[in-house]
């Protein structure tokens, strides 16, 4: 019964009303540039698992296999919680031998507490960066053969840099559920007035545009770095630096990394200073979803944004007035584009491993991916599947999502590397890097702290 084709879940489709844009929470925990870092105790303490009704393998000849996902539970259908749900009721509707249980809203240390001494769930949701920290204890069954035998799964249908966030030591331990990037997004009058036709396509350009577009009388802020947050894989992979060398030792000295860096305090102290940007911030940063968007307004001339701020700020544009492409656009970051994923992954405790692969592989199916890049609210989100990105440019959707979905895929796409302590590595960039930022530290300093700090992290 494997892989039949989502009848019931493609027919679903056509009931919604495919209105233009709205939020958008994908599936993924949007933790956009700035990884997520968790403590990852694995208490004695009683877990949600053993806290629920014992799990009975088998009913009669049917398989259950159960499915914890972090996406919460709610009434709209378009909302990334039902939509799985709909996968998978449409998965239980034409398996008569394996029946899927979902549990949502389970949070990381639900999940991570729960497979260090239990076989369930069988299958969860979860952030990459965990993988290899979770298999190097053995939690985590290795997917590789899965993978790579089942044709129809057509692993090649992923970009090609989601697999490198799913892969430890050569083995893939996770299968991303969805993809995320960041893009300019800039006000067409603002960068016009100050003499820019197009977005730069250069870093350096880049900087020059903001301080252009911030000595106009019009504009407050050219564009402000610390906006939504400071982003230590964002910018480093516009300059092209890496965190390692070729074998994967941690490096992070290096000229590129000290011009990602030494970019941003410039462009912060031109614009005023360390607490110019942060007031800034906090008049307008929380205004992408509103009709108050410095973007849309031209209080600012372009802020560098994940593809999450995509729904909200196209539906503040309609209730203002202002039209996509004609006030405002998205353009590629110069350099390279920043990746990040969310990751579905197999309990290795699990006791039924052959019918929750056909589970996973039928949640991360063509035809599943088409359907939850529709997004919340029917505004589109990116995935990591390219038939799905090409689906998405069909949908009625903003054209900005549109393009969004064509440029993850022609871009150049660089991600912090997978390792043990990646946690470690980002919270030492962000507590030197971001006290040389503020004026606090010097650049020699920063770098050193940084080296020292991921240095014994490594050992």
């Amino acid at each position: 019964m494997k892989k039949k084709v989502l009848a019931l879940l493609l027919a679903a489709t056509m009931t919604f009303s495919l209105a233009a844009c709205g939020g958008n929470d994908g599936g993924s925990s949007k933790d956009g540039s700035t990884e997520t870092s968790k403590t990852e105790s694995v208490s004695e303490e009683k877990t949600d698992a053993e806290s629920e009704a014992p799990k009975e393998e088998k009913s009669g000849d049917v398989t259950v296999v159960t499915f914890w996902s972090m996406q919460a539970e709610d009434t709209d259908p378009t909302k990334g919680g039902p939509r799985i749900q709909k996968i998978m009721d449409d998965f239980n509707a034409t398996h008569d031998d394996i029946q899927v249980e979902v549990s949502f809203g389970k949070s990381y240390d639900n999940i991570v507490t729960a497979i260090a001494s239990s076989d369930t769930p069988d299958l969860f949701h979860m952030w990459w960066q965990y993988a290899s920290p979770l298999s190097a204890r053995g939690a985590l069954y290795d997917l590789t053969d899965f993978i790579n035998n089942d044709a129809e799964f057509d692993k090649a249908d992923f970009l090609d840099k989601a697999w490198k966030l799913c892969t430890v030591d050569d083995r893939i331990y996770s299968i991303p559920f969805s993809a995320s990037t960041s893009f300019a997004y800039y006000n067409i009058h603002v960068l016009e007035e100050a003499g820019y036709k197009e977005f730069p396509t250069t870093v350096e350009d880049m900087i020059q545009c903001a301080k252009d577009c911030y000595d106009l009388e019009s504009t407050s802020m050219g564009m402000n770095p610390q906006v939504p947050w400071m982003d230590n894989v964002m910018w480093p992979a516009m300059l092209e630096a890496s965190w390692e060398d070729a074998d994967g030792n941690p490096v992070f000295d290096s000229e590129a990394m000290r011009a990602a860096y030494a970019l941003q305090r410039e462009l912060i102290e031109y614009q005023g200073g360390w607490q110019a940007v942060t007031d800034w911030k906090q008049d307008y940063g929380s205004s992408i979803d509103s009709v108050t968007n410095p973007i849309l307004t031209g209080e600012c001339g372009f802020l560098l944004l994940p593809d999450s701020s995509m729904p909200g700020m196209y539906n503040a544009a309609v209730e203002a007035g202002y039209e996509y492409g004609k006030d405002w656009k998205i353009a590629k970051v110069p350099g390279n584009s920043m990746f990040t994923a969310g990751v579905y992954e197999m309990n290795a405790k699990t006791k039924n491993a052959e019918a929750a692969w056909e589970v996973l592989s039928w949640l991360n199916s063509k035809e599943s991916m088409a359907y939850i890049a529709e997004g919340s609210n029917n505004a589109g989100s990116l995935m990591p599947r390219a038939s799905a990105l090409d689906a998405l440019t069909a949908m009625d959707v903003c054209e900005g999502m549109k393009e969004a979905a064509q440029l993850i895929k022609t871009a150049e796409l660089q991600s912090f590397p997978m390792s043990a302590y990646v946690n470690e590595y980002l919270d030492a960039i962000n507590n030197n890097m971001g006290a040389y930022m503020e004026g606090n530290m010097e650049m020699d300093d920063a770098v050193k702290a940084v080296q020292e700090e991921v240095d014994a992290a490594a050992q």
